[in-house]
């Protein structure tokens, strides 16, 4: 009898894991063994569960997907990781691949396809949806589909910080008073962010962050 794939979640919506762990555990193929809501806690249950692949969202409370990805690969080289993400940007596919994910699928795939990817790259292959092959195909012909996150790159820790801020509805003030610099310096660094990101309030700002950054 084939053993079962031993499958962990990691993501910070709790309604996908659990959409997605009654699916795939009441297949035969495979046994749903931990998850995690972020990155951090992730990398300790993994290596108490240790399972044989772990679905992997980018945009994560704290330390992201991304090197959440870095850290499962270097520690536990064995272990698979599939990228599940609404996320679009080749930027971030491509980060996500070459800090050792195995594979890329987008969180509305069926469940033939998502079951098809857990078992490729439980095998040691690679797995990339139709859809973000199509997607990355587009970008290489018009490389201004994927300026918005080229544009995030270039802000600063210290400017995403106070992007953070400013998202969680933060004023000048209060972000001057956590940050514990003058409320100038906050005013000049939120120039230099709307400069960059070429956006004129805190709604267009906060929807290309949120559209963009994993």
């Amino acid at each position: 009898m084939q053993k079962k794939i031993r499958l962990f979640f990691v993501d910070d919506h709790r309604m996908m894991i659990d959409m997605w762990s009654a699916l795939l555990g009441s297949d035969a193929r495979f046994e749903v063994v931990g998850y995690a809501l972020d990155g951090e806690s992730a990398i300790e249950k993994i290596k108490l569960s240790q399972p044989q692949v772990v679905l992997m969202d980018i945009t994560l409370p704290g330390q992201s997907g991304i090197e959440t990805t870095k850290q499962i690969r270097d520690q536990n080289p064995g272990i698979r990781v599939l990228a599940v993400s609404m996320h679009s940007n080749t930027l971030l596919i491509k980060q996500m691949l070459t800090n050792g994910a195995n594979g890329y699928v987008s969180k509305t795939s069926s469940f033939e396809e998502m079951s098809n990817a857990i078992q490729t790259v439980a095998n040691g292959q690679r797995y990339i949806s139709d859809d973000i092959k199509e997607l990355i195909t587009a970008q290489m012909i018009n490389p201004e589909l994927q300026s918005a996150a080229a544009k995030i790159n270039q802000l600063t820790k210290r400017e995403m910080q106070i992007v953070d801020m400013l998202k969680e509805g933060l004023s000048s003030k209060e972000i001057a008073e956590r940050l514990l610099i003058s409320n100038r310096t906050v005013e000049v660094h939120r120039y230099n962010i709307f400069r960059k990101l070429d956006v004129t309030n805190i709604v267009s700002l906060i929807k290309l962050v949120n559209e963009n950054r994993y």
